[in-house]
């Protein structure tokens, strides 16, 4: 039976990443959509959302891209705006982010232990390491392409940006980026999380969406390999045993 805290837990992450892009989407999209065919269409994607994870609310997402690529202006707009001539820089700047929080992580671990906490994987990495390869290879998508088009649409083209122009920028980096934390509901990577929130609500501001998205990409990429990686030798290693 599904503990309350669990509920809890299912409930933010179906209004943070199923409700917000649908929002989005209504307002911008289905504007002019008949209410009938809106509830229609409403109903159809959240229950096809609860049982694919962050699948549509991908493809929402694409959709408001490609809206908003209409109406041009990709200088000024935040969400369409070109990486140019950065994207290497970001790339760099990613993978030594990763090294760093890995290596943060991994004493933040040993720190928890000592303290008499013992440190929790995410069900994600759960996941990967019971899922059959069919499952892991929608997984890997989910990972490493549903998660960043849309949580970075959300916390930083949704939450950092209409936050920053209310509160100013300071406030919201920590309040997207603390959601963002929140939303992973796990101790052990808390700093890593959060420390990519504040790097993607700045890359976010400096270059755009997309630079966000691809350092959340490079992100969960390195992660889902290793864990992939460990997966396998896991069952080299129960093979050599029979």
């Amino acid at each position: 039976m599904i503990s309350f805290l669990d509920l809890i837990k299912e409930l933010i992450i179906f209004f943070i990443i199923i409700l917000i892009p649908w929002m989005v989407f209504r307002r911008q999209i289905l504007n002019r959509t008949k209410k009938k065919y809106v509830v229609i269409i409403f109903i159809f994607y959240v229950v096809l959302s609860l049982f694919t994870q962050n699948l549509f609310p991908f493809v929402l997402v694409l959709l408001i891209l490609q809206k908003e690529k209409k109406r041009g202006n990709k200088e000024e707009n935040k969400l369409i705006k070109p990486l140019g001539d950065k994207k290497f820089e970001i790339i760099l700047f990613s993978f030594a982010l990763k090294f760093i929080t890995m290596l943060i992580t991994a004493l933040f671990a040993i720190f928890l232990v000592k303290i008499g906490i013992e440190p929790k994987q995410q069900t994600i990495v759960d996941m990967i390491q019971t899922s059959s390869w069919i499952k892991l290879v929608f997984l890997m998508f989910v990972i490493n392409l549903f998660a960043p088009y849309v949580e970075e649409f959300i916390f930083r083209h949704i939450i950092y940006h209409n936050f920053s122009r209310k509160y100013g920028k300071t406030i919201a980096v920590l309040i997207s980026s603390t959601l963002f934390m929140l939303l992973h509901f796990n101790l052990v990577s808390s700093i890593a999380t959060f420390s990519l929130g504040v790097v993607n609500c700045i890359f976010y501001e400096k270059y755009g969406y997309k630079a966000a998205v691809l350092n959340h990409f490079i992100t969960n990429f390195t992660s889902s390999i290793v864990l992939v990686a460990i997966k396998l030798l896991n069952n080299v290693g129960i093979a050599l045993l029979f």
